[in-house]
């Protein structure tokens, strides 16, 4: 009875000594850094490296990635590589206007600062720092640099001077606040209203078109008067057919007076326009052919 006893005892030991020994290990991710914090001793000064780790059953650790990490501000989803997700594109005040833009921000913690930060907020672990401040943070002091630059600037022309300005101001701010270490900021998509967008667009054709050869502004500004008259001619030719359709069909001859035309000029814009034809000297609307799908 008494040996019985005895193991029932060690076995039981045996369970509470291998719960003991789970409940003290923590593992640190590949790429972070643990912080502990324990009631007897506090925060502790040294961090925790990549494994595993014996720290206590009452430990809590804190992880903070120190290797790069991505942060998305979009309104695509796909930057998510999701179907839906929420906007957290930056509306950003420019030189001309508003404009929206989409970005990713490459970053990470610098492993001596961590222990700080852990104190510093409360506890609170890497990815809740970012949640819940950088973020927010981030998109503010975009919108501090943006104000330099023009909407042109932005949207087409100088993107990536505006993507070395967003990255230079948020190191020089994140660093001391969070100790965090920006690689990049890059700006991915910038869309604009549809007035911007506009005068967007009729700048970079006048812009494109200056750059054009003498000659080859006068052969557009030929073609463009060319077909501008064409369609003056098409639409005289229409109302000149109403004007003359009193009940009977109009003439050449009629289309020609009203126009003030020769009946041969008449007949040449009536074959221009496409839209009618003569036969016998009556001018009549082309009908338009049915499909029958039959070869």
């Amino acid at each position: 009875m008494k040996g019985k006893f005895i193991a029932i005892l060690v076995a039981i030991i045996a369970v509470l000594g291998g719960l003991y020994t789970v409940i003290s290990i923590t593992r640190v991710g590949q790429g972070e850094v643990g912080v502990v914090y324990t009631m007897k001793d506090g925060v502790q000064e040294e961090v925790l490296v990549p494994g595993f780790h014996f720290v206590g059953p009452t430990a809590k650790v804190k992880t903070f990635p120190i290797s790069q990490q991505q942060l998305v501000l979009s309104n695509n989803p796909a930057d998510y590589n999701a179907e839906e997700h929420q906007d957290w594109h930056v509306d950003a005040p420019a030189d001309g206007g508003m404009v929206k833009m989409n970005l990713t921000i490459n970053y990470n913690f610098m492993s001596d600062r961590v222990v700080d930060l852990y104190t510093k907020f409360n506890g609170m672990d890497g990815e809740a720092i970012v949640e819940g401040m950088v973020q927010n943070s981030i998109i503010a002091y975009i919108k501090e640099v943006t104000p330099q630059f023009s909407v042109m600037d932005i949207y087409s022309s100088k993107r990536s001077e505006v993507s070395q300005a967003i990255t230079e101001y948020l190191n020089k701010k994140l660093n001391s606040e969070y100790g965090i270490n920006i690689a990049s900021a890059l700006i991915i998509d910038v869309q604009l209203d549809e007035t911007l967008q506009a005068k967007i667009q009729a700048k970079e054709q006048a812009k494109q078109d200056a750059e054009k050869a003498p000659w080859q502004r006068g052969t557009d500004k030929i073609k463009k008067n060319a077909q501008g008259r064409k369609t003056e001619r098409k639409k005289a030719v229409e109302e000149a057919i109403e004007g003359c359709n009193f009940g009977d069909i109009p003439t050449v001859k009629d289309v020609a007076e009203y126009l003030g035309i020769s009946e041969r000029t008449a007949r040449d814009r009536i074959k221009e326009h496409g839209g009618y034809t003569y036969e016998d000297g009556k001018v009549r609307k082309k009908e338009v052919e049915e499909d029958t799908g039959k070869p």
